[in-house]
């Protein structure tokens, strides 16, 4: 059954929909044009409160003007529904007006070990999509909710397992929810981002990586991906 309710609030996410195509296209710019995509804060000024955006794709956005309050935090990863308003100008790819901007969750890999093995938690959990862009492991994932009690989301490296990296090289995470009691009432769904640059070497260009997941019904499910950097 709790498959069954998660499946029932399918895909009711912060913009109701995130549209990674474009309702722009190569004619040219217009304020009624929009796009949405998820991207990295670099602040620049935090006195006049300026900052740029970094798509997954690598291409920069220069906000010109906005819509939405925002105070910019380093590294922070946000969903934003954004306008073009020009090609390259300077250093940055576009410049763009800003419609809607909000922060996701954006975190560290933790080590799993016996100290934090409770407060981690693993309890099922839904991944309904993944993928890295800009150096981060972004997922979709979806779970079920009393709305009493908050939910704890973490990417870990278990410690507890000698096998988490194998000999060619390929590391084991953990995606692991803590529902921490709170009762099974509906379905929600959300974003998460995990900075991957922690893994990075210098005698490699990229690192593969298996995602582990306990899914719905005692299902553990495991999620190969590769980071390229």
């Amino acid at each position: 059954m709790k498959t069954v309710k998660y499946s029932l609030v399918f895909l009711v996410g912060l913009f109701t929909t995130l549209a990674f195509n474009s309702c722009t296209n190569d004619d040219g710019y217009s304020l009624d044009k929009y796009m949405v995509e998820i991207a990295t804060v670099t602040p620049i000024d935090s006195v006049a409160g300026t900052y740029y955006l970094t798509l997954d794709n690598g291409e920069t956005l220069w906000p010109v003007s906005s819509t939405s309050y925002f105070v910019p935090k380093n590294n922070q990863r946000v969903i934003v529904d954004f306008t073009l308003l020009s090609d390259k100008i300077g250093e940055y790819d576009h410049y763009a007006r800003i419609n809607q901007i909000q922060n996701i969750l954006t975190k560290n890999v933790v080590d799993l070990t016996p100290e934090n093995k409770e407060e981690i938690g693993n309890d099922p959990i839904k991944v309904l999509s993944l993928w890295t862009g800009d150096n981060f492991l972004n997922i979709r994932y979806g779970y079920n909710t009393g709305g009493e009690k908050a939910h704890f989301i973490n990417l870990v490296k278990n410690k507890l397992d000698e096998t988490s990296v194998s000999k060619d090289g390929t590391i084991t995470l953990e995606f692991r929810h803590n529902k921490n009691g709170d009762p099974e009432k509906y379905g929600v769904n959300n974003y998460v981002a995990f900075d991957l640059k922690p893994f990075r070497t210098e005698s490699k260009d990229s690192l593969k990586f298996i995602i582990k997941v306990l899914d719905f019904g005692g299902e553990t499910k495991e999620y190969p991906i590769t980071y390229k950097y």
